[in-house]
């Protein structure tokens, strides 16, 4: 078993991610997915307002992943269990859990690869040192992370 942890934080299902029957929409789950990613990153010390100062580096999306697997309905509490499954020479893959507070059930799983890339070229180059060493502790795997191994959530 790794010595990391996911990172976990917690929000509601609101009005405007559900649909006419209170179930919230497949598209919605991308907020979660965001919201999620900027935590664990300002949890990593990486806040996101600091990319926008003077970015030495960017890391754009090059693929999203959701697989859901339970509906949630409005106002259930959900938390966003986030993680890096992957940390690789140029890319990362962060992976965000989001289950059922009460209960614990698994309504879906994203995946999301982050390239690092200069901002004014969009070439591609190596990720930091000093960022993949902010994000060492979150890297674990599914089972890891779904083992119940976590940070405590940080409530919004």
């Amino acid at each position: 078993m790794s010595a990391s942890a996911p990172f976990v934080t917690q929000d509601r299902v609101r009005w405007a991610d559900v649909d006419l029957i209170g179930i919230m929409r497949f598209s919605a789950y991308t907020r979660l997915v965001e919201m999620g990613e900027q935590e664990l990153m300002r949890a990593a010390g990486i806040p996101y307002r600091s990319a926008f100062d003077a970015p030495a580096i960017w890391l754009p999306r090059r693929h999203l992943s959701i697989e859901y697997f339970a509906p949630v309905r409005i106002d259930e509490m959900l938390d966003l269990v986030t993680y890096v499954s992957r940390l690789g020479e140029t890319s990362a893959t962060i992976n965000v859990d989001v289950r059922v507070t009460d209960g614990g059930n698994l309504a879906a799983a994203a995946a999301i690869v982050v390239v690092c890339v200069e901002p004014t070229t969009f070439a591609k180059r190596p990720l930091p040192a000093e960022l993949r060493l902010a994000l060492t502790p979150f890297v674990c795997s599914a089972p890891e992370a779904r083992a119940g191994k976590a940070t405590p959530p940080l409530l919004r």
